[in-house]
């Protein structure tokens, strides 16, 4: 265990050890050093760091040098040590790194005890801090290594560049001071971790390491070693103290060593992990290691060292006051000793009053004091802010009387009361504020017991108290409201009805403006002075005053033809209410409803009658032509000319139904003619084509047969695969407007035929010569040789086979067809058939 060697009044210390001239022959009796002081500082001033100083040797009278550190509490840029008054024999050197004064004779002569004795009675304490730390511990010593009284212990850094921790701690363990063992530094409170890392000459490592199990961290050297210190990563925790620097430790490349962070990198004097070896530049390259001396089994004990104290007076705790509304706060504050001290201004100023209490005088607003600790007549510490805070109370409206409706079906004039519609009446504070209701004024000042303020009946208490709270600078107040149920209501029977028709989607469902109603619900009150109508969708609504509709001009019944609501009509300025019911009825009136075709057809030189089918009602109708021109009002309307109309139905209501829109169409009889037909018959078969387009047949829509009138076809007007011969081709009008018919042929010449006088196939048949398509043509018919055997006109029978009269051989023969149209085009075709027996 490390020791405490904190230090009282009147502190002696004997000195002996193995120290240069101050070791006498072997037996002799140690030098004495007695140093006292435990003192108190006034903050921006001298003080001596002893009351006394003396060294009792009775075998030496000089000493090469003396070493006084400020080893705890140390402010580096604050404090200082300097050497009062005049000491031609001792020089001093002042190391702000460490807080340490070193005394040492002039030239390198040692100094006389005398001569030591009175530097270290005028060695002086000074810093420039308004508030430095509480407690400073001086360490007076004849040894260079920092001394810490806290644990008796002494502190060394060593410097090696790039030393390996294990070679570090070998190197420690080698070293002695005194006789005490040394060992890598275990730091174990801040005070050890400040005398270790802030204020030594240089950083380096010290004796913690997680090499035994990743992310254990355990003291490995010293009284401490096997003490876990640390579990985690940099998110983990101390079971007793760790100073580690930012983010630290975070094990990047398996870093298991611990290691003071070189200055400038985080936290000053904080520690990270190290690989073993460290980097090899930089600022997480080792630089040397630190030593610590003292508490390991068989050190010999010691007297090399004294310390004193300083002690600041500090103010460790302040209360602030608060009130609601204007007047004295109480304020309190304690301090570590000395006087607490109030002022009213954060420097210079008299003192208010002297005590852990402060009473502050009548406030309107808030405000700020000072108090600082003051001992022994100083009054130059650090002064702290204490907040005397004065909070507004919401402004209210006390003692008003509410007034509802006694409208929930018994006369006996108790109802229901939903508070909460009624705050705009209890406070004109414009902001935040939280309202509650209670039964007694205890309650409200106590905040307990309190009520359902969204459903109270007055049959439980005809006088509440309110509670109004603010935030922020507010703080609360407290009323009380009494609660009445109002004998008025609206005339027995009495319902104002909004009527509305039907919009496009014909569902019942329209949109009202309730507005249209408020006059008229006014009117049935004797004053309509400040009154205001609101509406409802039920009767707990209204009675309550909740949810009230919002969209009074534009509201969109939610019932489908039919909806009552319950209106409300109230006087905002004094909460009474003149009436509540069902008073307001809303009907959506039903629109026109009837069908119409898309389409209307008439045959040329005739008329058409457009009349509404399926009309729900007795309608008066208004048609119109596509210029929008009305035409027409009877019930159904005649028309002879082909266009885009309308019509639109009012009915009894007024109810007007929107436009219907429909066409009439003029059709006409078919007039075929053969320059409408086209035939390609270049084949065995023939394909037959009407060519319609652009209203060639007439005004109609055509369907198309071909020799079997309603048979196959209808909805082509090309007809494949047509054999040859003479066909009958037949256009329809869809509308019924009439038929017409022409011949149409398909061009071909027998393959064969058997000219024996059977009867059958005896002539060779040119099929399809028609003269409504032809107007001459001419048949030739050739033997294998290209001799002509015969020449006959293809408007006739056909060829028998004879050649001058004599019947020509079965064999094949060759033939050309010429044909001429009533254009004058030539149509040839050739081919060649067969004569059989």
């Amino acid at each position: 265990m490390k020791l405490n060697k904190k230090l009282k009044y009147s502190l002696f210390i004997g000195l002996f050890g193995l120290f240069s001239n101050l070791l006498c022959a072997q037996g002799n009796v140690a030098p004495q050093i007695i140093a006292t002081g435990d003192q108190f500082y006034c903050p921006q001033s001298m003080l001596p760091i002893t009351t006394d100083f003396n060294i009792v040797d009775p075998d030496d009278t000089e000493i090469d040098a003396f070493y006084i550190q400020i080893s705890t509490g140390y402010e580096r840029g604050f404090d200082v040590l300097s050497l009062q008054n005049s000491h031609p024999t001792v020089t001093t050197n002042w190391n702000a790194q460490e807080g340490k004064l070193t005394l040492t004779g002039v030239g390198g002569v040692p100094m006389l005890y005398t001569d030591l004795i009175a530097a270290v009675r005028d060695v002086v304490f000074e810093s420039a801090s308004a508030s430095p730390e509480e407690e400073k511990f001086f360490s007076l010593t004849i040894g260079n290594a920092n001394y810490l009284p806290e644990t008796g212990h002494y502190y060394e850094y060593v410097s090696d560049v790039g030393i390996r921790w294990d070679d570090a701690r070998t190197a420690a363990e080698n070293r002695t001071y005194f006789g005490l063992q040394g060992y890598l530094a275990t730091i174990t409170s801040a005070a050890e971790a400040q005398i270790t890392g802030e204020q030594t000459t240089g950083t380096g490592w010290i004796g913690g390491s997680d090499e035994q199990t990743e992310g254990v961290w355990r003291w490995m050297t010293g009284p401490e070693q096997g003490q876990v210190f640390w579990n985690g990563d940099n998110t983990g925790s101390s079971p007793n103290f760790a100073f580690w620097n930012t983010n630290e430790p975070n094990n990047l490349g398996d870093e298991d060593y611990a290691h003071i962070t070189a200055p400038g990198v985080g936290i000053t004097g904080s520690w990270n992990d190290l690989r073993i070896t460290g980097d090899p530049t930089g600022d997480y390259q080792p630089k040397g290691y630190i030593v610590e001396y003292g508490g390991m089994p068989g050190d010999p004990i010691l007297n090399l060292s004294a310390s004193t104290k300083i002690t600041t007076p500090k103010i460790t705790s302040v209360t602030p006051g608060t009130i609601c509304g204007s007047g004295t706060v109480s304020l309190q504050a304690t301090s570590s000793f000395g006087d607490v001290v109030w002022f009213e201004t954060e420097t210079g100023g008299t003192a208010l009053a002297t005590g852990n209490n402060f009473d502050t005088p009548v406030l309107d607003s808030s405000k700020t004091y000072y108090v600082m600790a003051s001992y022994n007549g100083c009054m130059v510490s650090e002064r702290l802010p204490i907040r005397a805070t004065v909070l507004i109370p919401p402004n209210i409206n006390d003692g008003i009387t509410l007034t509802n409706c006694d409208e929930d079906g018994v006369a006996d004039g108790f109802t229901q009361f939903d508070l909460t519609q009624y705050l705009d009446l209890l406070s004109t504070e414009d902001g935040n504020f939280a309202f509650t209701f209670y039964l007694s004024e205890a309650d409200a000042e106590n905040r307990a017991n309190e009520i359902d303020a969204q459903n109270f009946n007055n049959a439980v208490a005809d006088q509440l108290f309110f509670r109004v709270e603010g935030t922020g600078d507010y703080c609360y107040a407290i009323g009380s409201v009494f609660l009445d149920v109002s004998t008025t209501s609206f005339p027995n029977g009495y319902v104002y009805a909004l009527e509305t028709c039907d919009d496009r989607n014909a569902d019942g469902i329209a949109i009202f403006n309730l507005l249209e109603a408020e006059q008229d619900l006014l009117d049935q009150f004797p004053t309509s002075q400040g009154l205001t109508v609101s509406f409802y969708q039920n009767e707990d609504d209204a009675l309550l005053k909740r949810n009230p509709i919002g969209n009074t001009q534009a509201y969109t019944n939610t019932m489908a033809y039919s909806e009552i609501l319950f209106v409300r009509v109230d006087d905002e300025f004094s909460g009474t209410c003149f009436g509540v019911g069902q008073h307001l009825s809303l009907t959506v009136l039903p629109t026109p409803s009837y069908e119409l075709e898309e389409n209307y057809f008439f045959c040329s030189g005739s008329s058409v009658e457009v009349v509404p089918l399926r009309p729900l009602g007795a309608y008066q109708y208004r048609w119109y032509n596509a210029s929008n021109t009305l035409i027409g009002e009877s019930e159904s309307m005649v028309l002879s000319e082909a266009g885009q109309y309308s019509v639109v139905a009012l009915s009894e209501a007024g109810c007007t139904s929107p436009a219907l829109s429909f066409g009439v169409e003029e059709s006409s009889p078919p007039v075929l003619q053969p320059q409408f037909v086209q035939v390609e018959d270049d084949g065995e078969t023939g394909t037959i084509t009407v060519l319609y387009e652009n209203g060639e047949l007439g005004l109609g829509d055509y369907a198309f047969y071909l020799d079997n009138l309603y048979g196959e076809g209808g909805d082509s007007s090309v007809f494949t695969n047509v054999e040859p011969g003479l066909h009958t081709l037949y256009a329809i009008d869809k509308n019924g407007c009439g038929v017409d018919a022409i011949q149409v042929g398909v061009v071909g010449v027998a393959k064969f035929f058997t000219p024996n006088n059977d009867n059958i196939n005896d002539v060779l048949a040119i099929k399809g010569v028609t003269s409504e398509f032809y107007a001459s043509g001419n048949f030739l018919v050739f033997d294998r040789y290209g001799k002509l055997m015969g020449q006959i006109d293809p408007f006739q029978k056909g060829w028998s086979g004879l050649y001058k009269g004599k019947p020509l051989p079965p064999s094949d023969y060759w033939y050309t067809l010429e044909l001429t149209d009533h254009e004058g085009m030539i149509h040839r075709r050739n081919g060649h058939f067969t004569l059989k027996q």
